[in-house]
């Protein structure tokens, strides 16, 4: 990576961390309503009621601080999803846990999904300098990595006759469809209760299970 400050694939925050942690949530909040190009560093300033002086203390630019947000972002995915990934259960009940895992990180950390979207597509379409865009393909193999424990909890449960497909890239694809939704449609209300966050999560796990051919029991 390119300075010290970039998170790095599985890093927790520490108490060390927590302004660092501001700036990122922040910016993912401002990067999210207006996207990268049109989003300013004197805005996220604004939004933490800070100065760009703090934000340089810690990112030498506005690109530098994308990448950490994208990366800290995939972070979330990663602790959502680890430890079920090594709790002894039926491949079918693990499959359910992994995609409410990730539905409900994806509603609770819903800006810095955005942010990693986004930068899926300026990597697409080459829209950063050479050296970030070199790091958005480094980022670009981590979200392969997390995509790769999907397919593996998908060829368990196939592999157990609980689910059907016929293509494993088709699947997930169609699978990730319907568990990133909330990142498009999604809005939180303030004051929700927990209980309609958990429907949510459950609708879209209900969704994209139902592609994969599953009719048993959703709990």
């Amino acid at each position: 990576m390119a300075t010290a400050a970039r998170s790095t694939k599985y890093r927790r925050q520490s108490d060390t961390d927590l302004s660092r942690m501001e700036i990122m949530e922040g910016a993912a909040l401002c990067f999210e309503a207006r996207g990268y190009a049109a989003t300013s560093l004197d805005e996220i300033a604004i939004r933490i009621a800070s100065t760009k002086g703090r934000i340089y203390h810690h990112y030498a630019s506005k690109a530098d601080l994308f990448l950490d947000v994208y990366s800290t972002g995939m972070m979330m995915n990663f602790q959502a999803i680890e430890p079920l990934l090594e709790i002894e259960m039926p491949a079918i009940d693990r499959l359910k846990a992994v995609l409410k895992a990730h539905v409900r990180c994806v509603i609770r950390t819903k800006a810095f999904q955005n942010v990693v979207g986004q930068g899926v597509d300026m990597l697409r379409h080459g829209t950063m300098p050479a050296n970030e865009h070199a790091e958005l393909a480094e980022l670009a193999e981590l979200r392969d990595t997390y995509s790769e424990h999907f397919s593996k909890v998908l060829e368990a449960a196939k592999a157990d006759g609980k689910i059907d497909y016929n293509n494993i890239k088709i699947a997930l694809n169609s699978v990730f469809m319907c568990i990133n939704g909330p990142i498009v449609w999604f809005t939180p209300r303030k004051g929700q209760a927990e209980h309609e966050i958990e429907a949510v999560a459950d609708e879209c796990v209900l969704y994209a299970i139902r592609l994969l051919g599953y009719t048993g029991d959703m709990s």
